[in-house]
């Protein structure tokens, strides 16, 4: 192969508008690819599934935010230390046993009909017919709702907290990370681990039946969430349930707009088809551009040979759009069979712990917008964000009209 054949263009900015044809070009010639930042990267569904499922790759720890810039002290990267996607092995295993029975679809299922309720009341408060920008309207706020009825969280503790946050603190985890972005991350962590640790204290001396409270109490096999550890897995559940959910339901309601005919088969008949299209969205769009994993040992695996600790990029657009698990793979089609899952949620042991509220999210999000509204067009070609984990539309404005009252 020449050197060109398994280039990924991660450092041009028009990659980021239209990855897939690359990704598509290098994972048919090549297997495995190489990002503009010289990181290995897996393409193929079968080679990504054997990573994730296998013990010769674990998440990255510290490293990959020291990559960026961060340092100890930096509200981040104090952050990272405990969070538990950083976490390997048996630390790991303690601090997602004690919280995985909270974060379960059974537990979720009975926000359904609030979270229909404040999709609607977000989509009653725009205008009664012409064009509504999705993303600050309608995208952002109904995970930030959810979030804040799951979590048992005062409406308004959780606002005091967002205004602090701002946007992009996700950003700090992309492939480019500026001044501007770390300095904007540490605020909107320092933010959130301060808000958390006065509803760690409120919560103690005043215990509630909420998730804050569980947790605080929770315990399995003599095993107890210090207080570092479970303010920032409170901190992480809060953040991390509102930006890349947005993100996955403003990208839906663009392919809904992009694909009538797709829009008005979820309207005709919802309850029957909203998991097969949040699903197909998220295979379609997933929220996070990338899966960062590190070697255990030295080994050679996928054609490739790695020394302990090396780094390795699982780009989830080369694997969710892979012909040999998907036929015809760039068809945007809610009709696929949704047990054939993608791997937007990664899987083995770092399967997204917030998986069922996000879902649960998305299909309800695309369940009331289509039934609310018809017609669904772009009113503007919307703009990827470049360089970020992830997957976000800088916004999105539709035009619609409504259904009759």
């Amino acid at each position: 192969m020449t050197p060109q054949e398994n280039e990924i263009h991660t450092g041009e900015e028009s990659w980021w508008q239209a990855p897939y044809a690359n990704l598509a070009a290098v994972r048919e010639h090549c297997r495995t690819g190489v990002t503009s930042e010289g990181l290995k990267a897996i393409l193929r569904w079968q080679d990504a599934e054997d990573l994730l499922k296998g013990d010769r790759f674990e998440n990255e720890g510290l490293e990959f935010i020291e990559r960026r810039g961060f340092r100890p002290g930096d509200a981040l990267y104090e952050w990272r230390r405990h969070s538990i996607g950083a976490l390997n092995g048996e630390d790991h295993r303690r601090i997602r046993s004690l919280v995985s029975r909270a974060l379960t679809h059974r537990s979720v299922d009975g926000l359904r009909p609030r979270i229909r309720e404040h999709a609607r009341n977000l989509l009653q408060g725009s205008h009664a017919a012409g064009e509504i920008e999705v993303r600050a309207s309608f995208a952002q706020r109904l995970p930030f709702l959810t979030i804040t009825d799951f979590l048992g969280i005062e409406l308004e503790e959780a606002l005091a907290v967002a205004e602090k946050m701002g946007q992009g603190s996700a950003d700090a985890f992309g492939p480019r990370v500026t001044q501007e972005i770390r300095d904007n991350a540490n605020g909107a962590f320092a933010a959130m681990m301060e808000f958390v640790g006065e509803l760690y204290e409120n919560r103690r001396s005043e215990p509630r039946e909420d998730l804050l409270t569980d947790l605080i109490q929770a315990e399995e096999g003599g095993d107890r969430l210090s207080h570092e550890e479970l303010i920032v897995l409170f901190t992480n559940i809060f953040g991390g349930a509102i930006e890349t959910t947005a993100s996955v339901i403003t990208s839906g309601l663009f392919e809904l707009a992009c694909h009538p005919k797709q829009a008005a088969l979820l309207r005709s008949d919802p309850e029957r088809w909203k998991h097969g299209a949040t699903e197909e969205i998220l295979r379609h769009r997933p929220g996070f551009y990338a899966v960062g994993k590190r070697a255990t040992c030295a080994h050679e695996a996928y054609g490739l040979s790695f020394e302990e600790g090396e780094s390795i990029s699982i780009l989830i657009g080369g694997p969710n759009r892979d012909p040999a698990r998907w036929e015809d793979p760039d068809r945007f089609d809610i009709t696929r069979d949704p047990r054939n899952w993608s791997l937007s949620f990664s899987m083995g042991e770092h399967f997204c712990l917030g998986q069922a509220l996000a879902r649960a999210e998305i299909e309800e999000a695309m369940q009331v917008f289509v039934t609310e509204c018809v017609a669904i067009e772009v009113a503007e070609q919307p703009r990827w964000m470049p360089y970020v984990m992830v997957n976000r539309l800088e916004s999105l404005l539709l035009r619609y009209g409504r259904t009759a009252s």
